[in-house]
């Protein structure tokens, strides 16, 4: 049976052997400004990508400086919603491009955030929806990215467990919600979202193998692996870190 383009496209975010994925955000920026790991981009990007994450997601400036050649082995999934700390409202979102857009451009996905318990949920839940059938028109998978403003994901995992499966209920083909502090409150987002959920990195740590420990127990869970940003970009050495999410999300399998 011939494969879809969402399909083909979905494949290039998977490693061929684990289904699992290490995905890293680009992204910040734009609501944090020239953070530290990603101020110098040019020159960081090439360090990153050297780590060979699965996939990259970002704003359509940063995606047009990857190098061709990176992007021939990197999925590249174009970030389409907005908001920065500079409004003191930095976790409400609106829309800032589209999906033919991101079809021209060669993306392999499109992502927008969702932060819930604000008043202006449903207008996110809206574009969400909107992009989720333009996804369905032009066979290009959807990444949602969900968070529930003001709340401790460890002290709620059911508040995540309800955003992740509200993303799922209105079309994303992969979703990232926080990690909610151990694998048994984990397992009940993932059992609860019918959609592939990734494990998002949340603030810098100062403590690598506790992170490494929170990606082991989310995988555990059956989380379908990691999107995660600045823990690796602040990272001493980024492609070491990257390789440490490869061995654990791949479980040393190539891909």
């Amino acid at each position: 049976m011939e494969s879809t383009g969402r399909e083909r496209r979905l494949r290039r975010l998977w490693g061929p052997t684990s289904g699992r994925t290490v995905l890293m955000p680009i992204d910040q920026p734009v609501t944090m400004g020239p953070i530290a790991g990603l101020d110098a981009i040019d020159s960081q990007l090439v360090r990153l990508l050297a780590g060979a994450p699965n996939g990259i997601i970002g704003h359509r400036g940063v995606l047009r400086r990857v190098p061709a050649e990176a992007a021939r082995s990197t999925g590249v999934v174009m970030h389409l919603s907005a908001g920065t700390a500079l409004s003191g409202r930095g976790h409400v979102k609106k829309l800032t491009g589209d999906v033919v857009e991101a079809v021209r451009m060669g993306a392999d996905a499109v992502s927008a955030q969702v932060t819930f318990g604000v008043p202006e949920e449903t207008d996110m839940l809206h574009d969400l929806a909107q992009l989720a059938g333009a996804c369905a028109q032009w066979g290009m998978p959807l990444l949602a990215m969900v968070y529930v403003a003001g709340v401790d994901p460890a002290a709620a995992p059911e508040k995540i467990a309800h955003a992740a499966r509200a993303a799922a209920e209105l079309g994303s083909d992969i979703v990232k919600v926080p990690y909610t502090g151990s694998a048994d409150s984990f397992a009940t987002v993932v059992d609860g979202c019918f959609a592939p959920v990734v494990m998002a990195g949340g603030e810098p740590s100062d403590s690598w193998e506790d992170v490494l420990l929170d990606v082991k127990d989310a995988l555990s869970a059956g989380a379908a692996g990691v999107c995660i940003g600045r823990k690796v970009q602040q990272h001493a050495a980024p492609e070491a870190a990257l390789a440490d999410l490869h061995a654990l999300v791949h479980a040393n399998n190539p891909g």
